[in-house]
């Protein structure tokens, strides 16, 4: 009879070894091409986007309509609440709100007016309450959310709308306003959360947003959410948007959190000077216009690209 072969204990303790050496390369291999992936899906939603909503402005001479507020109109917490989790804790830390409702009157009319002469828009999506049957994304609905609500995008209509939040670099401990109202304050801030950013910080993250937000002024910088609405009301359009995309990464969770991406458009700045703090009707652009797309972060297209390149 033959006899039958196997293998030395020596033997399995080096193919162990071997399979073991494998596994721990293709780990390595692959550790975070999740968050390249995601990182790589931002910085092209951001693009397109951005792409998308330039030109329904080129061919409409406005720009899309019902854009998400992401404070609440009357209280101006976060929208849901600063308790809530339907905006992120990274979220709230990045975006705040100005009470445009108590502005100077002046201040005000120049705001609506550049709103309606200038970019065209009617209408604003709020959320006032929370509906755990909704999904974060369709919360500014209306049709999905009996919470929501929409409002025309006029004085008197609504108290605060969101923005990125802004202080002079010069002088960052003065903070900013705008017609008599604070714009240096985020949603974190505001809610006393540990960790909120404040002081130089807020004007050096503004100008990692868009170069022309240097950290030596102050900035008006409307921060508006392109969620399902707005993309419907270009449907008519022959420069329609098709959809609203959305946002995902380890802090942001679209099954729990507001995953939309965010336009900002700036609107004012002071002069390059520690003094200047507060922006008058006479601070306002001919023509304020939107100067990019971020995610819910706060992070640009740049950043994005970088960070797919890299795994950062």
């Amino acid at each position: 009879m033959m006899k039958q072969k196997g293998f030395t204990l020596l033997e399995l303790l080096v193919v162990i070894t071997l399979l073991a050496v494998l596994a721990v390369g293709a780990l390595v291999a692959y550790d975070g091409i999740g968050e390249n992936a995601e990182s790589t899906a931002a910085a092209f939603n951001a693009g397109s986007l951005d792409r998308a909503v330039r030109n329904y402005r080129a061919v409409e001479q406005a720009y899309p309509d019902q854009w998400d507020n992401l404070a609440q109109p009357t209280s101006g917490e976060a929208a849901g609440g600063n308790a809530s989790s339907f905006l992120a804790d990274e979220t709230k830390d990045v975006f705040g709100a100005w009470n445009v409702g108590a502005a100077d009157s002046a201040v005000a009319t120049a705001f609506f007016n550049v709103v309606n002469n200038v970019w065209g828009m009617e209408e604003l999506q709020h959320v006032n309450t929370i509906d755990p049957q909704v999904t974060p994304a369709k919360m500014h609905n209306e049709g999905s959310n009996l919470g929501a609500q929409e409002t025309e995008f006029t004085a008197g209509e609504f108290q605060y709308i969101s923005i990125v939040p802004s202080v002079n670099g010069l002088d960052p401990a003065t903070g900013c306003q705008v017609g008599s109202q604070s714009v240096s304050q985020s949603f974190a801030l505001a809610a006393g959360t540990p960790g909120a950013t404040n002081g130089i910080a807020l004007a050096r993250r503004l100008n990692a947003m868009n170069d022309a937000m240097g950290i030596n002024r102050c900035h008006l910088v409307v921060a508006l959410g392109f969620g399902g609405d707005a993309a419907s009301s270009t449907s008519r359009s022959s420069a329609s948007i098709v959809g609203a995309p959305s946002y995902s990464s380890r802090t942001i969770n679209p099954a729990n959190n507001y995953s939309r991406y965010i336009g900002l458009f700036h609107v004012a700045r002071t002069d390059d000077d520690a003094s200047a703090v507060t922006i008058s009707q006479t601070d306002f652009f001919p023509r304020p216009k939107l100067i990019g797309f971020v995610d819910p972060v706060g992070n640009p297209i740049d950043v994005n690209a970088a960070r797919a390149r890299t795994g950062n």
